[in-house]
């Protein structure tokens, strides 16, 4: 075979080579169906097929929907942001952060929440994803069944003599938005004590624009709160 005819036939090897690499590129690509610039999207199935929905930053979820609700196998986040998803409704339970521009299934994270996903929400750092505490508004004091308002919460402004059976010994960590100092106590109508390294203490306090996750042996024992201008009045 002549020098000519050999470089030709290798040049069409190599061509007919990149151009499987490039139907095989494509065809993954098609898999997925599209996500917004700016939106992070749930799919029902794995590789982005199956039913999908898109949110953006401004659009946290805290209580996914049936049809959403432990049904979510892969993620697109085509956001700038940090995606957080939790295993429990109001950022509580087992929580996967997924970076900008990621694009997978749950399944294959390290968290394998596949067909787990009750919530999620949007953050500006992958440490935001571990943290709830801005759900709390502007003037007012917020409680939280998790640490660093994860969970559940409730939010109030008023003085409470007697927490409801939903919230009694139930509090892992509070966010006090308000103006005033927060002091909790042990028992209803503002008693109680904790012993604690050989002394003992009638409140735990939570100062004005404050936000804590509850120590032991506090946490989990609240059972009343008032609202004050200074802690002397605890």
């Amino acid at each position: 075979m002549r020098p000519t005819a050999r470089r030709a036939g290798v040049c069409v090897a190599f061509l007919a080579l990149v151009f499987s690499a490039l139907v095989g590129a494509t065809a993954g690509a098609a898999d997925w169906q599209d996500c917004a610039a700016e939106r992070f999207c749930i799919y029902a199935d794995a590789d982005g097929q199956g039913a999908v929905a898109g949110f953006g930053p401004a659009n946290p979820v805290q209580v996914y929907s049936a049809e959403w609700d432990e049904r979510v196998s892969s993620v697109h986040n085509n956001t700038a942001y940090w995606a957080c998803v939790y295993e429990d409704a109001y950022y509580g339970g087992t929580v996967q952060a997924i970076r900008p521009g990621f694009r997978g299934n749950l399944a294959e994270t390290s968290t394998q929440l596949d067909d787990k996903v009750s919530s999620h929400k949007l953050a500006k750092s992958k440490a935001g994803c571990f943290t709830g505490f801005e759900r709390c508004r502007t003037g007012y004091l917020c409680l939280f069944t998790e640490p660093a308002g994860r969970g559940a919460m409730t939010a109030t402004q008023l003085d409470i003599a007697r927490y409801s059976t939903l919230w009694n010994d139930k509090v892992a960590s509070v966010a006090n938005h308000t103006d005033r100092h927060a002091c909790f106590y042990e028992g209803a109508d503002y008693s109680g004590s904790w012993p604690e390294a050989g002394k003992t203490y009638t409140k735990y306090v939570v100062l004005a624009s404050d936000a804590t996750v509850i120590p032991p042996p506090y946490a989990a024992t609240f059972t009343s709160h008032k609202l004050v201008t200074g802690t002397s009045q605890c």
